[in-house]
């Protein structure tokens, strides 16, 4: 009996200092890949679309995570690959994971700093029928700005992750950059 009790909290204790989590509460966002806890360790989550906007010069070299909501996505297919040309709506992210009542687990913002643009490739030979799907899900851009364009920034990805709508909303928190106050707008459920 004793062993089997000394077992299961062990479990427990895994449980606990992996991340897990086990019943509501919050944690850190946690990137899926190896590749992309690599781009959030190179990524600099506090540089927004307006800082390129209003210097360009000064970040064309920097490495960004920016979060968003995808509203288009067009597959342009050349002998070679498939370039998949995203335009994405920014939303603030606090870069927090809720674990509560609610399916939801990603609180972005209803607020922004305008649209970006990037682009993703893909094998020439791959299906191509579900990107527009795409359209609605959040995405995560990792990558460095490469040019302005009547006000729209150009990034060029090295690593994407797209979430469904059914694990984040833009109904519950409302904020802006870090220090900036926040609003519930409703409480989850």
């Amino acid at each position: 009996m004793k062993k089997l009790l000394a077992i299961a909290i062990a479990g427990l204790l895994c449980l606990v200092f992996t991340g897990c989590p086990i019943g509501p509460g919050s944690r850190l966002y946690k990137p899926v890949s190896d590749w992309e806890e690599y781009a959030v360790k190179k990524a600099d989550r506090q540089k927004y679309p307006n800082d390129v906007r209003e210097d360009f010069s000064s970040h064309d070299s920097s490495r960004v995570a920016w979060p968003g909501i995808v509203l288009s996505a067009a597959p342009i297919v050349s002998d070679s690959a498939i370039e998949v040309r995203f335009v994405i709506e920014h939303h603030y992210y606090d870069w927090i994971e809720d674990f509560s009542i609610q399916q939801e687990r990603i609180f972005l913002t209803p607020r922004g700093e305008g649209v970006f643009e990037t682009s993703w490739y893909i094998k020439a030979d791959a299906d191509t029928t579900d990107i527009k799907e795409s359209i609605g899900d959040m995405i995560i851009v990792y990558g460095i700005p490469t040019g302005v364009r009547d006000s729209l920034v150009d990034l060029r990805a090295f690593y994407i992750r797209t979430i469904d709508p059914a694990w984040f909303a833009t109904d519950i928190l409302d904020y802006g950059r870090p220090g900036e106050p926040a609003e519930i707008l409703r409480i989850p459920q």
